[in-house]
């Protein structure tokens, strides 16, 4: 199966997991919590992604980060792979070394059961690596399409300093407690372009500037992400009149043929590329082999001949000695 079919068949299955949620999106029916986060999370771990990819090269991220059973896991997390590494997006400007990322659905509360079960994660991920990681570099996100009023009032009344680093993003702080933030995502900026489009409020202009940077993705991976964040968004506002006749990332294809097309044949040119470095490399590393024995044999040889040196050295010296001897006979005659 070639790149494009595979993406194909996923916008199929996209398409098809759009239709059997379609009732929850429009509030005909409800889901529980697991079947929500897990129609939820993929998408936003995509986007958060997405907005961090300019720090690839010097963090990791990981989805659903299991602390030990499968019930305590961490949504995203993102590990700095040196202290020294400035975030370069603004949703990550008050990210440690360990940066523990909560996401809730616009159906899901965020309120102090959250924030204290968010904790209690920190606490057993910090046990769990206990000789490696202190509280101190540790921070918390959570992130929610409305702002937790509830829980900022709450958070003020236990001392908790609250500062709104940017539209929508507001730091926490309080002495001898982790760092924290509230992403608000309906008041983020423009330039978050991935997780602020996780809203029943896009309109096609959106959808026009968000292709633009698209065209800027280069990695299958970041592509693939693409495609989680749309199918979200297109669920979200399959009400509208301008989506009607769309429905998943297949029909964003269509709509963008030419924009998708590009792409293909720029993961095709580099996917052929990184072909043929594999094979170099596979011929530096045989020439590379057949080097190593050569020297191997000539180190054998090297040795062998030491070895005969040896040898004759101890005879010469043998002889010299016989020699020695003879003519002390000679001489006493």
């Amino acid at each position: 199966m070639n790149k494009r079919q595979s993406k194909n068949q996923k916008s199929d299955t996209g398409q098809s997991n759009v239709q059997s949620v379609e009732k929850d999106i429009s509030g005909e029916s409800s889901l529980n919590d697991a079947e929500r986060k897990k129609q939820y999370h993929p998408p936003i771990c995509a986007s958060l992604e997405l907005e961090f990819r300019d720090n690839r090269d010097e963090i990791t991220c990981e989805v659903e980060y299991n602390l030990n059973t499968k019930p305590n896991s961490i949504d995203f997390l993102v590990v700095k792979k040196n202290d020294e590494v400035a975030m370069k997006s603004g949703l990550g400007a008050i990210f440690k070394r360990y940066n523990i990322v909560e996401y809730k659905s616009p159906k899901d509360s965020l309120g102090e059961k959250i924030y204290f079960r968010t904790m209690g994660y920190a606490y057993l991920y910090i046990a769990y690596n206990i000789d490696s990681i202190t509280m101190d570099e540790v921070t918390l996100t959570f992130v929610r399409h409305a702002k937790p009023i509830k829980l900022m009032k709450q958070l003020r009344e236990w001392d908790f300093e609250i500062i709104e680093y940017e539209s929508g993003i507001f730091h926490i702080f309080k002495p001898g407690h982790a760092d924290m933030q509230i992403i608000v995502t309906r008041l983020l900026s423009r330039q978050y372009k991935w997780i602020s489009k996780l809203t029943d409020r896009v309109e096609l202009a959106d959808v026009k500037e968000l292709m633009k940077d698209i065209d800027n993705l280069e990695s299958e991976r970041d592509i693939l992400n693409a495609e989680s964040v749309f199918d979200l968004m297109t669920r979200l506002n399959k009400n509208k009149a301008w989506m009607k006749e769309v429905n998943g990332m297949g029909a964003f294809r269509d709509l963008f043929k030419e924009d998708f097309e590009l792409r293909d044949k720029k993961i095709a040119e580099q996917t052929e590329m990184i072909h043929d470095l594999n094979e170099q490399l596979q011929s530096k590393d045989e020439q590379l082999h057949s080097k190593d024995e050569q020297l191997q044999n000539q180190s054998e040889q090297l040795k062998d001949e030491k070895e005969k040196n040896t040898r004759l050295q101890k005879e010469i010296e043998q002889l010299k000695q016989q020699m020695k001897e003879q003519m002390n006979k000679i001489a006493m005659l």
